[in-house]
């Protein structure tokens, strides 16, 4: 594991700020991947689509849908990214 290294002249007053600017973006994070859950099963269940088949290529974008369905995608998207950015920081520890 690699070790990002901080200075301070007061690390007692730092370490408890550090732990709750975390903390509080793991809940951001964590309530931004329900909202975006949510509007992934609102999408995918409006069109009909499975999510899964869309990543992997295999749901054909007709017209009238391209835009719906790239609307899908980004979502998609959007989970994976956060998803990534929470799971580092779910591995992340402070070494005071």
């Amino acid at each position: 594991m690699e070790k990002i290294e901080l200075s301070t002249p007061e690390p007692e007053k730092v370490l408890p700020i550090l732990e709750d600017a975390i903390a509080r973006q793991k809940r951001l994070l964590a309530q931004s991947l329900v909202c975006t859950e949510e509007r992934i099963q609102q999408l995918a269940g409006r069109l009909g689509v499975n999510p899964d088949r869309l990543l992997a290529g295999q749901v054909p974008h007709p017209e009238k849908q391209d835009m719906d369905l790239l609307e899908l995608e980004g979502e998609l998207e959007l989970r994976r990214h956060l998803q990534v950015q929470l799971e580092s920081l779910e591995h992340l520890k402070l070494c005071p």
